[in-house]
C-alpha cells in the first residue's frame, strides 16, 4: 500500500471516529432534552446548555490531547528514521568513493543497519530495499541495479514526508555517475546494460579522468 493511500485511510477512519462521536453526543443531549422537556421547559434549557457546555469541552480537550499525541509520535519516528536513512546514504556515499573504501566496514555496518530499519524503517523502504539487494547479490551490477537503487532513494525520501513530484526516475543516478548522460542513453537502448560496458563506452568516448 502506498504512503499516500495510507494516509488518507488513516485521515478517513480519524473523521469517520470524530463523526460517530459527535453523532453520539448529540443523540444524547437530544434524548435528555426529550426527557426534561415532558417535565419542566425552563429546567430542560439550563441543564442542556449546561451539558452542551461540557461535553463540548471534554471532546475538545480529548480531541485535542489525541492529535497532539499523534504528532509527537509520528516526529518522534519521523526523527528516529531520519538518523537510521542518514547513516545509511553516509555510509553508502562513502563506499562509492574508491579512496574511502577502505575506511568502511561494509559487512558489520549493514549488519547492524538492517537490524534497525527492520525496527524502524517503513515497509516501502524494506521493501525498495530487498529488491535492490537481492539484484546486487547477482553480482552483475547493470543498468536495473542503478534504478533499483533510485526507488530506494524515493522511497526513503517518502517516508520522511518529503515529495519526489517532478523527479524522474533516475534523478539520484546522476549523483553517483560521472557522465550520467552515457549510462541514461544506453540504457534506454538496452534497460540492462552492464555498467562495464558503460565505462567502455566512456572511454571510447575520451570522457574517462
Amino acid at each position: 500500500m502506498k504512503p499516500k493511500h495510507k494516509q488518507l485511510i488513516v485521515v478517513t477512519i480519524s473523521l469517520i471516529v470524530t463523526g460517530l462521536l459527535v453523532w453520539g453526543a448529540l443523540w444524547i443531549i437530544f434524548a435528555v432534552w426529550r426527557r426534561f422537556a415532558a417535565l419542566n421547559e425552563s429546567l430542560a434549557v439550563g441543564l442542556l446548555t449546561a451539558a452542551s457546555t461540557i461535553l463540548v469541552a471534554t471532546l475538545t480537550i480529548t480531541l485535542g490531547r489525541y492529535f497532539e499525541r499523534k504528532k509527537e509520535v509520528e516526529a518522534h519516528f519521523r526523527e528516529k528514521k531520519s538518523a537510521i536513512y542518514d547513516s545509511f546514504l553516509t555510509a553508502y556515499f562513502k563506499f562509492t568513493h574508491t579512496e574511502s573504501r577502505e575506511n568502511v566496514d561494509q559487512v558489520a555496518f549493514l549488519r547492524e543497519w538492517q537490524r534497525e530499519v527492520i525496527l524502524w524503517g517503513g515497509a516501502t523502504v524494506l521493501t525498495t530495499y530487498l529488491k535492490w539487494m537481492a539484484h546486487l547479490k547477482k553480482g552483475v551490477p547493470d543498468a536495473q541495479s542503478m534504478f533499483l537503487m533510485d526507488d530506494f532513494f524515493r522511497a526513503i525520501r517518502r517516508d520522511l514526508g518529503l515529495p519526489n513530484r517532478g523527479l524522474e526516475r533516475g534523478a539520484f543516478i546522476r549523483l553517483m555517475l560521472r557522465h550520467p548522460d552515457v549510462f541514461f542513453l544506453m540504457a534506454r537502448t538496452n534497460p540492462n546494460v552492464k555498467l562495464d560496458a558503460v565505462a567502455q563506452k566512456e572511454r571510447d568516448l575520451g570522457l574517462e579522468e
